[in-house]
């Protein structure tokens, strides 16, 4: 059964919308600390932005469900589509000569995830409070990928070029 047809009550929902922000926020703060390890800092700083923006968010999920008694979901229980949560960057495309608007496009795709999450559930889950909540954060995605596009129009840099490394790091098949 598909994972928002499964969001039958609001509880379910808050937990793994919590699970979803705080997973991009580590995903966000791994990529960060690889960016600082490889000398890049300025990309290692928006990714640092982004982790404070998802743990934020996180933070207003759980201020919602106060009073409430959100279950506790192990990892490996979670229904998602993917091996990770819908707002999680995959690991596997990063590069560590990626440019902040190459950083900035990898949130954009994040969110637009979200959205997509939250939307579905917003048109499918059988419960109708889960479904007027889905919709109104995937509205709240809508807009952080407004505020991501505002944020990428000022960057001067290319989205389409990856500095050239002579010694790229060892990668094995």
């Amino acid at each position: 059964m598909k994972l928002s047809k499964q969001m039958t009550d609001l509880d379910t929902f808050l937990a793994y919308s919590v699970a979803l922000e705080e997973e991009a926020a580590e995903r966000h703060d791994e990529l960060a600390d690889m960016m600082e390890v490889h000398n890049n800092p300025e990309v290692a700083e928006t990714f640092r932005k982004l982790a404070h923006y998802s743990r934020l968010h996180a933070q207003e999920i759980r201020d919602r469900s106060q009073g409430s008694d959100l279950p506790r979901i192990a990892p490996w229980d979670f229904g998602w589509e993917t091996m990770e949560g819908p707002e999680t960057a995959d690991i596997g495309e990063m590069n560590y000569l990626m440019n902040t608007a190459q950083a900035l496009n990898v949130a954009m795709g994040n969110e637009q995830r979200a959205h997509d999450f939250y939307f579905s559930i917003s048109e499918e889950s059988p419960d109708p409070e889960v479904r007027a909540l889905a919709a109104e954060f995937a509205d709240e995605e809508k807009e952080h990928l407004a505020l991501l596009e505002k944020w990428l129009a000022k960057v001067p840099e290319s989205t389409e070029e990856t500095v050239f490394d002579p010694d790229p790091p060892h990668m094995p098949e």
